[in-house]
């Protein structure tokens, strides 16, 4: 998820009239309010995503899709189905269907901006002398952020060579996670990176290729993709000095808000900074963080 979908993983509405024509209506599918309430608490639970009382036609939508997969008969069959994977491979099939993933390039640039140059020339003083800088992309998705910010710490190396540098990116989904380590993305997604850029960390793809780039090695070993719920416990060994997990709380109400950024606090280091997305914002939520710039917020050096 931009829950941690965006994909966190998110959840979001958009096209859920056009994927209810595609899917629900061809298939013939029904969901009554106490099923659709059933797995809406589900979703709540599991990646505290909120999708309240309207989206029904939208897990209606992405539902079909799973029934199809699974060759169930019904929703009330899929229900069982779910309840009785003891492996829980279903139960990821379903959080993947159900959320969904927007993310590009470059997305909000000013927050890479202010990396570049308000924090990587002085990781000294937020990491230490030889500390490696340690930076989480929270609801990577399809890859973008991450590999966005691999590019800007690969433009600014000079900042960090000699200590070093870990790149976190993770998400709630499956499929999107193996979609950034596979690394290719159409031309038209790739339309918004600098065309410097795009021709220095990027690939052509030819013949059956054709229309799309790779992410060139020397940027895909700075980052590493991982499945993290951000409903679960934190288990890192090391503190991260910079976490983005942007536009993936506008899905979450105030409490599982709270309790996230409370879990962020706990796993920067002293002085680290947080990225939220533009339109969101920490403001009713209580919080330990200092307000540093509009969606940037730091832990105190202490």
């Amino acid at each position: 998820m931009r829950t941690n979908r965006r994909s966190t993983s998110s959840a979001e509405a958009g096209g859920q009239a056009g994927e209810a024509a595609s899917f629900g209506s061809s298939f013939g599918l029904s969901i009554t309010d106490a099923q659709y309430k059933k797995l809406a608490q589900l979703v709540y639970r599991l990646c505290g995503i909120n999708l309240g009382d309207s989206k029904k036609e939208l897990m209606k939508a992405r539902l079909a899709k799973r029934l199809r997969a699974t060759g169930c008969h019904d929703v009330r069959d899929y229900i069982r189905n779910l309840e009785s994977d003891a492996s829980g491979t279903e139960l990821v099939c379903f959080l993947d269907c159900i959320t969904t993933n927007k993310t590009d390039f470059f997305r909000e640039p000013q927050h890479f901006d202010f990396l570049a140059r308000d924090i990587l020339p002085k990781l000294d003083k937020l990491c230490g002398p030889s500390a490696p800088f340690r930076l989480w992309s929270a609801a990577s998705s399809t890859g973008e952020e991450p590999y966005t910010l691999a590019m800007v710490l690969k433009e600014n190396q000079q900042c960090w060579q000699r200590r070093g540098v870990k790149l976190l990116a993770s998400d709630l989904s499956t499929q999107v996670l193996e979609h950034g380590r596979r690394a290719v993305y159409t031309m038209e997604r790739a339309a918004c990176i600098p065309r410097a850029l795009l021709t220095r960390y990027f690939q052509k793809g030819r013949n059956r290729w054709e229309g799309h780039v790779r992410v060139r090695p020397e940027l895909r070993e700075i980052v590493e993709f991982r499945r993290v719920n951000l409903m679960d416990p934190f288990k890192f060994d090391h503190p991260f000095h910079v976490i983005f997990c942007r536009n993936v709380m506008i899905y979450f109400d105030k409490p599982t808000q709270e309790r996230l950024v409370h879990k962020f606090h706990d796993c920067l280091a002293p002085g680290g900074y947080l990225f939220v997305g533009h339109s969101e914002s920490l403001t009713g939520i209580q919080h330990r963080l200092a307000f540093v710039r509009p969606a940037v917020y730091r832990r105190e050096n202490k």
